[in-house]
């Protein structure tokens, strides 16, 4: 069985910090995404997508970190 542990990682701007995106979200980098929050939309741009497949036995694991820059 494969586990997925997906990381989104938000530079700068009202949004910034890291969080733990249970179940993940496909995204490209040079992809652009709205948040909403607040009453209010952010925008983000993914700058870097990184992807580590680690077999350990029988266990597969894979890591996937986002990193975004807001984009105005």
């Amino acid at each position: 069985m494969i586990k997925k542990n997906t990381k989104a990682i938000f530079e700068d701007g009202e949004y910034a910090g890291t969080y733990d995106w249970q179940g993940g979200i496909p995204l490209s980098e040079g992809e652009h995404m709205a948040i909403k929050i607040d009453g209010k939309t952010l925008q983000y741009k993914l700058m870097k997508k990184e992807v580590i497949y680690s077999v350990e036995s029988e266990e597969q694991i894979v890591n996937i970190t986002y990193s975004f820059k807001e984009s105005k």
